[in-house]
């Protein structure tokens, strides 16, 4: 009687453990003597999160006026001159010239001037003669005095012209005279001694 009642006590258990899930219990191992079951507590169910309405996208409009971009100005560099140290001349006082000083100053420039003017007219001035047109009338005209005419020698060239007709009164005596004279003239023509009465040259060989 005894063995049938462990029987039954075995087999109801053996019924009952399998009767049950096996999520109703957990596995633990901790037990230094063995294993042991402990009953799974159920979790409770977590609620789905709320999902946050999505916000809707700002409509992209495009302007109508084109932005513009800003203008580069060029940077200027300030620029410094470098500063000029002044040197300070040393001041001088100078004293008022006296009333003799001033005199003489004043005789000094009007003798100045005074050599200035009578430098000026007897300078040598062009007469617009060429001693070549000289040279020429005297060695081909120079018989009559045209040479000298053309110097500027008017009374010259008169006796010329004297010695010329004389000449057929003294049978050639005269014309003798005013060849050879008429010879000495084209030399100093030549040399340059014989200038223009009024003057220089314009126009030498």
């Amino acid at each position: 009687m005894g063995k049938l009642t462990s029987l039954l006590t075995t087999a109801l258990a053996v019924v009952t453990l399998a009767s049950c899930s096996k999520e109703s219990y957990t596995f633990r191992n901790s037990s230094p003597y063995g294993a042991t079951y402990t009953a799974a507590q159920p979790k409770a169910p977590v609620a789905p999160a709320a999902e946050a309405p999505a916000a809707p996208a700002p409509e992209l409009t495009a302007s109508a006026a084109p932005v513009a971009a800003p203008a580069k100005t060029p940077a200027k560099r300030a620029y410094t001159a470098p500063a000029k140290t002044s040197k300070a001349a040393p001041a001088v006082a100078k004293a008022a010239p006296t009333k003799a000083e001033v005199k003489e100053a004043k005789a000094t420039l009007k003798a100045m001037h005074k050599a200035a003017k009578q430098a000026k007219a007897t300078a040598p001035q062009a007469s617009g003669k060429s001693q070549i047109a000289a040279a020429l009338l005297s060695f081909f005209l120079g018989f009559f005095g045209v040479h000298r005419f053309y110097l500027g020698y008017t009374g010259i060239g008169l006796v010329f012209i004297g010695l010329f007709v004389l000449g057929f009164v003294t049978f050639g005596i005269a014309w003798l005279a005013g060849l050879i004279w008429n010879l000495i003239d084209l030399v100093r023509i030549l040399t340059g001694s014989l200038k223009p009465k009024d003057g220089e040259y314009e126009k030498t060989l």
